[in-house]
């Protein structure tokens, strides 16, 4: 048995263990019901963290964020922090970055245990760091935390770890978070695909399917909406999606919100 200790949890004491992570994974799991009620916002950005329970040089690492609220967020890192670990966070907001400190209040595995998601509740929140958060925050009538691309772009769809062909495909509209695209067959929700663009392009980019609409009369092909899964692209592969086909005409595209 490990050492047991109190852990306040918005305002609830909570004993819990902590051995080993794989002993102390059912409480992890409980813990997820104990989450701050205030609201989330899906907005993807990366993040610095430090842990201050630890003596210089302390471990750190980065991570995204997979969505943000006033009072917590939930984080996707590489690897499992233990509960209740103290941390000293800096999320790459825009349009200001914030600092602050945070304690992990639930952990749970994603991806075949390739990542690990965490639930983390602010301590030491500056009022200028707030404020800066609060900028960060989509506004009550928005309702993306990134904006939407038009991209007329043919691509290949491998589906899971099937050996068969790929499926051929194409872009609609893209975001640094997902893309939404034309199938000729409908893919089951949360089924993994790899998507790659035509040469010259050797883009791949792994997602997992979140929406299926029905059949579109005008394309004859089923809309898929994809999330990216290693977090939003960076801006540089983003960017070269957009290269691979020259646009018609020279004039810009719009912008979907």
């Amino acid at each position: 048995m490990g050492e047991m200790r109190t852990l306040q949890i918005s305002g609830v004491p909570l004993e819990i263990e902590e051995p080993g992570l794989e002993e102390t994974w059912g409480t992890y799991e409980a813990n997820i019901s104990i989450r701050k009620r205030s609201r989330r916002h899906p907005v993807q950005v990366p993040v610095l963290y430090k842990r201050l329970d630890q003596e210089e040089p302390a471990q750190t690492g980065t991570g995204w964020t997979e969505d943000l609220g006033e009072r917590g967020a939930c984080l996707k890192l590489p690897s499992a922090l233990h509960l209740g670990r103290r941390l000293g966070l800096v999320i790459f907001t825009e349009p200001d970055v914030v600092e602050t400190e945070a304690s992990v209040v639930w952990v749970r595995a994603g991806g075949q245990r390739t990542f690990y998601y965490h639930g983390v509740e602010f301590l030491h929140l500056a009022p200028t760091y707030y404020e800066s958060l609060l900028k960060a925050l989509p506004r009550k009538k928005q309702r993306r935390a990134f904006h939407r691309f038009p991209l007329s772009l043919p691509v290949f769809c491998q589906v899971g770890r099937n050996q068969d062909p790929p499926l051929e495909g194409q872009i609609g509209y893209i975001s640094r978070a997902g893309v939404m695209v034309f199938l000729p067959q409908q893919i089951p929700c949360r089924t993994k695909v790899e998507i790659t663009a035509p040469p010259p392009s050797t883009e791949r980019i792994r997602g997992r399917v979140r929406w299926v609409a029905n059949l579109s009369e005008a394309s004859g092909m089923f809309r898929h909406g994809i999330e990216f899964l290693r977090g939003p692209l960076a801006p540089q592969k983003f960017l070269s999606l957009f290269s691979v086909i020259p646009r018609e005409g020279g004039s810009e595209g719009s912008v979907s919100t």
